[in-house]
């Protein structure tokens, strides 16, 4: 079974390529056909092929939501979050005012966390912190949400981003491999700023397994 999904990947992974090689750039409209795909691996793979065009594809990209604004953003429309996710990764910072736009049009927590994350990515998450606290330890749906949250926090590098995850650890409503997604959103960002490092004593660190 897993190497057929793995053959089935491969396949996939030399179609885009083959689309790239023959038309390279000029292949940007059709990779964003592809990110309409319903399978989650094309448009993980679309996704990979973005980013190593790196700034080419930021301009590409960020004049395609430019022009999804234009005409109008559809409710709900899915393939405008991984636009708007892979941009938050290319550090595209001139999309902040199209971001809040966005969060008129999504009726889901999950959809709106796409976006917040797309903020925290160029620095605009903190304003946040209020609400992906609730998210995490008060919402009806925060052991569903609660990773997703991990990952938004993990891109507002400050001391009460890291005190919600830390919170989060010593909960036992998270399981196991939750916490490990915590711990690696932990991580990221001491990683980012070291100096918050301080507001863990060592007890607190073999406790928590960080």
């Amino acid at each position: 079974m897993l190497c057929r999904m793995n053959e089935e990947r491969r396949k996939k992974e030399e179609l885009i390529e083959r689309i790239i090689k023959e038309k390279g750039e000029e292949a940007f409209p059709k990779l964003i056909e592809l990110l309409e795909d319903e399978d989650p691996e094309v448009k993980e793979i679309v996704a990979e092929v973005f980013y190593r065009f790196g700034d080419r594809a930021r301009e590409f990209l960020f004049n395609e939501i430019q022009k999804r604004r234009e005409k109008g953003f559809e409710k709900n429309d899915i393939t405008n979050l991984y636009i708007v996710d892979i941009l938050g990764d290319l550090g595209e910072k001139r999309m902040k005012n199209i971001l809040y736009e966005l969060m008129e049009k999504y009726d889901s927590e999950e959809a709106l966390l796409v976006i917040y994350e797309a903020l925290a990515k160029i620095g605009e998450g903190e304003v946040f912190l209020p609400e992906l606290e609730y998210l995490m330890f008060e919402d009806s749906y925060r052991k569903e949400l609660c990773e997703q949250v991990a990952m938004v926090l993990a891109h507002i590098p400050n001391e009460r981003s890291l005190k919600i995850l830390l919170r989060s650890l010593k909960s036992n409503e998270f399981s196991e491999d939750q916490k490990e997604f915590f711990r690696k959103a932990v991580e990221m960002i001491l990683y980012k700023k070291p100096e918050l490092a301080s507001l863990i004593d060592e007890n607190e660190r073999r406790e928590l397994g960080l």
